[in-house]
């Protein structure tokens, strides 16, 4: 077997189920749901070798088709890179911690910034974790800041665990302090919550791949009264802000810390709105004093978590909710994903998707790798031109089955660096990929290879290809040098 074909032949079983299933499908009367699911086994240990055959999905208590599952975590097995060969290996999918202050009652932290301290001691690495401190002023501190949107591909390495704890200590130290009194009003103090969290979701929805958001919080109530005596609740903002998050797939953790540090919240004051979110988004919530626990627990989550996708029948009404249940045929294996999502809302354009993904990746010091892509790179003798030959590994996109021939779209992007920082970009191509039985037969042996010719430069030296799928709203990019 050639070395670089090895790649292309791991998991075509789910890849054979999914054209299996998914033949003719993809109609206006269907939308295409995608998952992040976390699979461990009954010690809390990720799951890394299920396939598709092993998944059992229902929606609204009706079994649904998967049409593609696709391991995601980590170590995802990929063969050597070919001499002259770049390969977009996984980076460590990021671990976000918001210790949060503006919804704290009694200034009761310090049990969750030991538990905290705790857990980033123990890591050998803190590569991709991130902290932020939501103050009792309602600012936002960073500790370890994500990327900046405009961050170039030299990334500083990380710090050792130690200095994360000693800068998380000096920030803790320096933010003591009562809570402001406009968090006294409930809608103030949940629209700055609801304002941070969005943020920080936003800024991760920049990295491709799932992430993980632990939100260390006493929380906010679910409902309130309003000066006319009437309740209300923040029910649709919790599902607008949750929905966008786990499309990105941002997934919420929650802690829900207490006054005792290590019992629950008395009265459950803030435990349904904790609740909502994680539900939402595919997380877990924990109980007060577990934040090192649920820091280990997001871990194991990402190192066993996959992507899968069904189609769910296109709604007329807009809102309701669709119960997802998810199972396992395998003893012992659970799994972990959001527990419904709402009907009606179309696919997006895939125009303006592929073209938010790549502007994106064009400041994202990480190569995407939800599509394994092998490049090689060569000029021809015009100098200006760059040669590039795009491996695709099929397995990694959706391909579909329609009649005697297998389809998929994709959209092809390049940006242009010098010295780490973007350039310029070059207009995107899209495929619409069609392959016979024959040729499909090859594709799964040898990749998918798009030729492709690019005006580089000489000023410039590097390239970043980025390819997305179109239905999957999946990336992967891989970084080249253009001399």
């Amino acid at each position: 077997m050639k070395p670089k074909a090895a790649v292309f032949l791991i998991c075509c079983g789910c890849l054979s189920l999914a054209l299996a299933q998914s033949n003719a499908k993809s109609d206006s009367t269907q939308r295409l749901i995608k998952l992040s699911v976390a699979a461990t086994n009954e010690k809390g240990d990720p799951v890394a070798n299920l396939t598709g055959a092993d998944i059992q999905l229902r929606e609204d208590g009706k079994p649904r088709g998967v049409v593609f599952f696709r391991f995601a975590g980590s170590p995802r097995g990929i063969a050597p890179a070919a001499p002259g060969e770049f390969v977009n290996r996984p980076a460590r999918q990021p671990i976000l911690i918001l210790l949060d202050r503006w919804n704290e009652r009694m200034m009761a932290m310090a049990n969750a910034w030991q538990n905290i301290s705790t857990a980033l001691a123990h890591m050998e690495s803190v590569e991709g974790v991130y902290i932020y401190l939501l103050t009792a002023r309602g600012d936002l501190l960073p500790v370890h800041s994500l990327p900046e949107p405009d961050a170039d591909l030299r990334l500083p390495n990380a710090p050792p665990p130690a200095q994360l704890v000693a800068s998380l200590n000096d920030a803790i130290r320096t933010t003591q302090g009562f809570r402001d009194v406009d968090a006294m009003d409930p809608a103030i103090r949940a629209n700055t919550t609801f304002q941070t969290l969005d943020m920080l979701s936003s800024r991760m929805a920049a990295i491709a791949g799932r992430k993980d958001l632990i939100w260390v919080s006493h929380g906010f109530p679910f409902t309130y009264r309003l000066l006319s005596g009437q309740l209300g609740d923040f029910s649709v903002p919790i599902r607008d802000l949750s929905n966008t998050a786990a499309q990105s797939q941002v997934v919420i953790y929650t802690v829900q810390q207490s006054v005792e540090g290590a019992a629950d919240d008395p009265i459950n004051e803030g435990r349904q709105t904790l609740q909502r979110f994680s539900s939402l988004t595919g997380g877990r919530l924990t109980a007060s004093g577990t934040s090192e626990a649920a820091v280990a627990s997001a871990v194991a989550d990402a190192r066993g978590s996959y992507r899968l996708a069904y189609y769910s029948p296109l709604r007329e009404s807009g809102g309701k909710e669709h119960k997802i249940r998810l199972d396992s045929v395998r003893k012992g294996v659970r799994l972990l994903t959001r527990e419904c999502h709402f009907g009606a809302e179309p696919d997006p354009d895939p125009d303006r998707m592929a073209d938010d993904a790549f502007s994106r990746q064009n400041h994202c010091p990480f190569d995407a790798s939800e599509i394994l892509l092998r490049v090689t790179a060569s000029r021809r003798p015009e100098r200006a031109n760059l040669h590039l030959d795009i491996r695709v590994d099929p397995a990694d996109i959706l391909v579909e089955r329609h009649g005697e021939s297998f389809q998929a779209n994709l959209t092809i992007g390049f940006s242009f660096y010098r010295n780490g920082v973007f350039g310029r970009a070059q207009p995107s191509v899209h495929k619409d990929l069609n392959f016979t039985q024959e040729q499909w037969n090859g594709v799964q042996k040898d990749g998918i290879v798009i030729p492709q010719d690019v005006t580089a430069g000489d000023e410039l030296q590097q390239v970043r290809v980025m390819v997305f799928d179109r239905r999957l709203l999946a990336l992967g990019s891989v970084t080249v040098p253009a001399k």
